[in-house]
């Protein structure tokens, strides 16, 4: 019986980030262990990156289940954090080391987001003596 089919992704934008994704996770930068629970790649809607040169974070955002990932991608001794802020609530994740990530889904108590409102998401990189450097923020609605 042959293996089940993935679901293609949604747009152009989607079929980056899903290769983005399958070329960290080739190339060891990303593990199961260090996606635990990770949806497929073409379930990701959202997605931001640190604006150093060499981007050393990653978010991702996916609608369905309020899943939020922040994932350190470079060797660089900078870890990357999320704060995900909403109209009544907030939450961060941070996650050092390159190759590691960090999760939160609706699953879990303070994480469950609120739907059809506007999410905010704060993706920066952070070490002793240095928070929130080479952020960016990005507004996204939340419709599922």
């Amino acid at each position: 019986m042959p293996p089940p089919r993935r679901p293609r992704p949604k747009d152009e934008g989607a079929r980056k980030r899903a290769r983005e994704l399958a070329g960290l996770v080739s190339a060891g930068v990303l593990t199961a262990t260090a996606l635990p629970n990770a949806p497929e790649a073409a379930a990701i809607d959202h997605e931001v990156k640190t604006t150093d040169g060499d981007p050393g974070g990653v978010a991702w955002f996916t609608e369905h289940g309020d899943h939020a990932y922040v994932c350190d991608i470079e060797a660089d001794g900078w870890a990357a954090g999320l704060w995900v802020y909403w109209n009544g609530g907030s939450y961060t994740l941070s996650a050092g080391g390159s190759g590691n990530c960090a999760l939160a889904d609706a699953s879990e108590a303070g994480h469950d987001l609120p739907e059809n409102a506007y999410l905010n998401f704060r993706l920066y990189l952070h070490k002793s003596g240095t928070a929130y450097a080479y952020q960016r923020t990005a507004q996204w609605y939340n419709d599922n």
